[in-house]
């Protein structure tokens, strides 16, 4: 059997739910049949979609098939012989210490019994000169510190020993995981080929693989009246392949989704006669309605777009250096476009949300490239305010994005409510009444807009009227809109004020 050849990762393309791998090899042939081995996949390489091409004049490829089989893996000769050594030096080192710790104890014991032989004689011959005195006390002082020695040296030799026996443990256990064949799955490439004549040809391998993705992110940094966007792809891999150095291309295609439309099921609609309650009483209903915009301006065609949010056609980024993917799961991005734009930036509140005051930059993408919808940090200056996500900008389509909140301005917001019913005729009026205080805590002088909102009706027994406000008057959806100026420490009141009215027969809510 042949022994498999090393092939080389060229290119990755990630799709958001897999990877294609493109590698390359170099094959050494011989006249007429070869049967060539290629290692270094994953083994989970999707068989079907296995592609190899490439072999060169003179050389064509027959048949290709992926193998998966399990080895038993054992250390070389060297490295057993090296932990072997390193046993038997710890061995050795253990019954040496061994032996220094019984000759310490036994020191130790002989030093006892010479100190009571020294306190029996000492005893017995009560009497003794000044010369005899002095050579007594010099000989228990020799006693003495050959018993602190004898300490000294059994507690150093009971340390050796710890240590040796610790090493002698971990050289064992090594040694016997060493031994033990540890059984690895192996996938390898079987590749069929036929030249003419003999010589190197290189192959090109091409498969798909699960457990690899990305997703698009960017980074948005506002900075005056000039926003600049980088796009990254963050990337994940845990195939069991190593991606070194490799040139990485993005496709918002969808490989896995289903090509066909959905079934059709029938929707059947009735019709009954309003009963004579229901036609003398309208009940109107308060309903909140979310406006689909694309960006700043226009309806979207569609709620929900296909793929990575990319306007319903597949796109190829590509990646303008080469990135290393180690295969760990953890994320890697990978910058795929930068643009710089020039915007509008404005303080915007909506005082029935929240009290704060929002920073907001407007302006148009223009460029090669749409942005993808994904998570957006943004970046004030040199200052991180936060993470937001955008949904899918086209080529030439206005956009906004929040930079954070000023903390210099507050907006605090009052609500109160009046009815009346005119006598005989019935009619209702409800006047609705809201307070904004607008605060400038800052230094310096800000202008600001304050968005509000009264209801638009949809029937013709219910009038909306607006009685009072300072700005600008309501849009079809509502909004009213007032531009505020304020110098440093400045306040100012503002008030909107509406009206519902309706005949006795509308339930007003």
């Amino acid at each position: 059997m042949s022994e498999p050849i090393a092939s080389e990762v060229v290119r990755v393309t990630f799709f958001e739910d897999r990877a294609e791998v493109q590698r390359r090899a170099l094959v050494a042939l011989t006249a007429g049949r070869n049967r060539v081995l290629v290692r270094g996949v994953t083994p989970l390489l999707h068989d079907p979609s296995l592609l190899v091409g490439g072999a060169g004049e003179g050389a064509r490829v027959v048949s290709a098939r992926v193998l998966r089989r399990i080895e038993h893996s054992t250390p070389p000769l060297g490295e057993l012989s090296a932990i072997e050594a390193d046993l038997h030096a710890a061995t050795r080192r253990r019954e040496v210490a061994e032996r220094a710790l019984a000759r310490a104890h036994a020191d130790q014991t002989r030093s006892v019994a010479l100190e009571g032989t020294w306190m029996e004689a000492v005893r017995r011959v009560p009497d003794r000169a000044a010369g005899e005195v002095a050579a007594l006390r010099a000989a228990l002082e020799q006693i003495d510190a050959a018993h602190r020695a004898s300490i000294g040296a059994a507690h150093e030799a009971a340390s050796e020993v710890s240590r040796a026996r610790l090493d002698e443990e971990r050289a064992e256990k090594r040694l016997q995981l060493a031994r033990t064949a540890t059984p690895r799955a192996v996938t390898l490439i079987e590749v069929q080929l036929e030249a003419e004549a003999g010589g190197e040809v290189e192959l090109s391998l091409s498969y798909q693989t699960p457990c690899a993705l990305w997703r698009p992110e960017h980074l948005a940094r506002l900075d005056g009246e000039r926003m600049e966007i980088r796009t990254f792809a963050t990337v994940w891999q845990r195939t069991g392949e190593e991606w070194q150095s490799v040139a990485c291309r993005f496709s918002t295609a969808r490989p896995a989704q289903a090509a066909s439309p959905p079934l059709l099921s029938d929707d059947p609609l009735t019709s009954r006669r309003k009963t004579p309650q229901e036609r003398q009483t309208i009940v109107v209903e308060a309903r909140e309605q979310t406006i689909q915009l694309a960006g700043v301006a226009g309806v979207r065609a569609v709620d929900e777009m296909p793929g990575v949010e990319d306007g319903g056609e597949p796109l190829w980024l590509e990646a303008g250096e080469r990135a290393s993917v180690p295969s760990d799961g953890q994320p890697v991005r990978i910058e795929l476009a930068r643009v710089e734009l020039p915007c509008i930036t404005e303080r915007i509140a909506y005082p029935e949300l929240t009290e704060a005051v929002h920073i907001r930059a407007l302006a148009t993408l223009t460029g090669k490239l749409p942005l993808l919808a994904g998570p957006v940090v943004l970046v004030r200056r040199s200052e991180a305010v936060g993470r937001g996500r955008t949904r899918f900008i086209g080529k030439g389509e206005p956009f906004e994005l929040g930079f954070g909140v000023d903390d210099g301005l507050r907006v605090r917001r009052e609500l109160s409510e009046q009815r009346e019913v005119t006598p005989l005729v019935g009619t209702q009026k409800v006047t609705r009444t809201c307070e904004l205080y607008v605060s400038n805590l800052s230094g310096e002088t800000k202008r600001l807009s304050l968005v509000e909102r009264i209801p638009v009706s949809e029937i013709d027994g219910l009038k909306v009227a607006l009685l009072e406000w300072p700005g600008e008057g309501p849009d079809k959806d509502g909004f009213v809109r007032l531009e505020l100026e304020l110098l440093p420490g400045a306040s100012a009141r503002r008030t909107l004020r509406h009206r519902l009215e309706a005949p006795a027969r509308v339930q007003l809510p």
